[in-house]
């Protein structure tokens, strides 16, 4: 049988392990360093702003600082994996500045979208574009994005997904002409 220390190591190496997995799954998202070459012209090729980056990352940085937020509670609610080496906090919000500040572009090819080095996803598994303009009514930061939501193609076993793109807006009107001419 263990002792309590070892199973609270244990415990430690478990809690950071889920921590640098979830900011690996945040980086896999754009940057696939093993990834096959992706065939295809490349039509067209937007860099995506600070503000952009913040939306794309949002939900994967806030599963982040949701687990570092209930490890780091006293008595973390009983259970044992559910503690972290120390540094381990700092080290995850540094990776998600790092993540965050990496310089983000979509690029469209002749046969689908990607972001950076991620998954292209085909224009033909999307049915219809859907742009939303940010108008200058709402919040400041958020001025100047569209967002364009590509809804997934009805199938048989299904829908499949949905993707959302945020855009400058000084690059919208040619993403826009573009996908209307490959989404059907």
């Amino acid at each position: 049988m263990p002792s309590p220390e070892m199973t609270n190591e244990i415990g430690r190496l478990i809690g950071t392990s889920v921590v640098s997995f979830l900011l690996s799954f945040m980086l896999m998202r754009v940057w696939l360093p093993f990834a096959p070459k992706r065939s295809g012209e490349v039509l067209l090729q937007v860099p995506v702003g600070l503000m952009q980056r913040l939306l794309i990352y949002r939900v994967q940085a806030m599963w982040v600082l949701a687990f570092l937020l209930i490890a780091s509670l006293p008595g973390s609610f009983g259970f044992t994996w559910l503690q972290l080496l120390p540094g381990t906090q700092a080290f995850a919000l540094a990776g998600i500045v790092l993540i965050i500040s990496l310089p983000l572009r979509y690029v469209f090819y002749d046969r689908g979208v990607a972001l950076s080095n991620g998954v292209p996803r085909p224009y033909k598994s999307f049915r219809r574009i859907e742009p939303r303009d940010v108008r200058p009514g709402r919040r400041w930061p958020l001025q100047g994005t569209t967002t364009v939501i590509l809804r997934g193609r009805k199938t048989t076993r299904g829908s499949e997904p949905s993707n959302t793109l945020y855009l400058p807006g000084n690059q919208a009107q040619a993403v826009l002409r573009l996908l209307r001419k490959h989404v059907r």
